[in-house]
């Protein structure tokens, strides 16, 4: 018998707004100016394989399934649709939430 996945009950938003990017100034124009470098470091901050670098050909589809694993990671509110839009028409403000998440799940351990 296959089993079958409950989603949990109790997701959180993010903690930092969609757009709030300049909220962290510097990561801002990382964001707008070298999309892929903050994606790599996004990558290995989530632990990710090496390969999964080559994404970086397009950062909003490597944002766009980084931000899949922290949701299922983190218990974060929303899904694949919600990600989508956010990435393609908001591309640098949503790397800038995910990054801020990210440094803020870092900093609490």
């Amino acid at each position: 018998m296959a089993a079958i996945y409950t989603a949990p009950t109790d997701l959180r938003p993010f903690k930092f707004g969609l757009f709030d990017c300049l909220g962290d100034i510097n990561t801002c124009l990382f964001a707008f100016l070298l999309p892929c470098l903050l994606v790599k470091s996004n990558a290995e901050a989530m632990a990710e394989h090496p390969l999964f670098l080559c994404c970086c050909l397009s950062p909003p589809l490597a944002t766009w399934l980084l931000r899949q694993k922290l949701r299922l990671t983190q218990n974060v509110q929303g899904d694949l649709l919600d990600d989508c839009w956010q990435v393609m028409c908001f591309s640098p403000c949503a790397l800038v939430q995910l990054t801020r998440e990210i440094k803020d799940i870092q900093a609490g351990k």
